[in-house]
């Protein structure tokens, strides 16, 4: 041991990323993450998701893989047409496939804040969330990672925060775009 140096504690060593392979490696990392995490491709069909919204959806694999992001969430709009979800008049309003198309033709990181009717047959859950889609390409195909967070804690907090700080123009967005999906 020189001098300036201390051993090594053994809670405090890595392990280094090439012991682990990558799959174990990138799910142990998507399913820590606690919001809803989607791999999507330019069609936004789900190709992967983390265990939050798994957790969300409520539902097997089968039903969410390869499916378009709006039949797994329930839009209103995704038989409006036979084509299916995207391919209706409404859909070139839909807030997550304008963020996930925003970000495929921009290139670039997108991130809006919405409200969110996700409808599965009477149940409504109403969402406030963060939707962020960002482009990434991988073994030579453009995909997006979609995450969507929900802020339902942060507004339930938020006149505590504004009490706390003392500001009074801390205001929520009430005009979010809403999603019926």
């Amino acid at each position: 041991m020189t001098r300036g140096t201390s051993p090594a504690h053994p809670a405090l060593m890595r392990i280094p990323v090439t012991q682990m392979s990558n799959e174990v490696l990138l799910r142990q990392l998507l399913d820590a993450i606690p919001s809803y995490v989607f791999l999507m491709d330019k069609d936004v069909s789900i190709l992967d998701y983390n265990a939050a919204a798994g957790d969300f959806l409520g539902l097997g694999r089968r039903r969410i893989l390869r499916h378009r992001a709006g039949e797994v969430f329930h839009c209103l709009h995704s038989r409006d047409v036979t084509a299916g979800c995207g391919y209706g008049p409404v859909c070139q309003g839909c807030l997550v496939r304008g963020a996930v198309n925003e970000a495929f033709t921009g290139k670039k990181c997108v991130r809006r804040q919405v409200s969110m009717e996700l409808c599965s047959g009477r149940d409504v859950k109403r969402l406030h969330a963060l939707l962020t889609a960002a482009p990434f390409a991988y073994q030579g195909h453009e995909r997006a990672v979609l995450i969507i967070e929900d802020l339902g804690e942060f507004a339930a907090c938020q006149p505590l925060l504004q009490l706390a700080s003392g500001l009074t123009d801390l205001k929520t967005v009430p005009t979010a775009p809403r999603l019926r999906a």
